[in-house]
């Protein structure tokens, strides 16, 4: 009965937190460094993009997607031929009924200098 109770109290705290027990594939952002409009060759009519991207879980189970400042970044120039600079990174996360469904992105907003 000893052994049983050492057994239960790390499952339970597992299946309390927000990590994914059956199934995680997610990726978050980590770092980022961006150019200064002195860095590149940047012009006043330089356009402004945005790009997001999100990663979910569900149950606290299951969680997969791209977070990444990698793939909003890819998402903000889309098929333009540039370098992001003046960047802004925001965080957004929204979670449902204390976390059985959450949905956290990764925003992007910058201009774009022709390189």
């Amino acid at each position: 009965m000893k052994f049983l109770r050492f057994l239960i109290l790390p499952v339970a705290a597992a299946a309390l937190s927000a990590c994914g027990i059956l199934y995680t594939d997610t990726k978050v952002p980590r770092g980022w460094r961006t150019a200064a409009p002195s860095d590149v060759k940047s012009t006043p009519n330089d356009p402004t993009v945005r790009g997001e991207s999100c990663a979910r879980s569900v149950l606290w189970l299951v969680a997969w997607g791209d977070s990444s400042y990698d793939r909003a970044l890819k998402d903000a120039l889309g098929d333009r031929d540039g370098i992001l600079y003046d960047v802004r990174s925001d965080l957004k996360v929204q979670a449902y009924v204390i976390g059985l469904y959450t949905k956290e992105c990764t925003i992007l907003t910058g201009r774009v200098a022709k390189p």
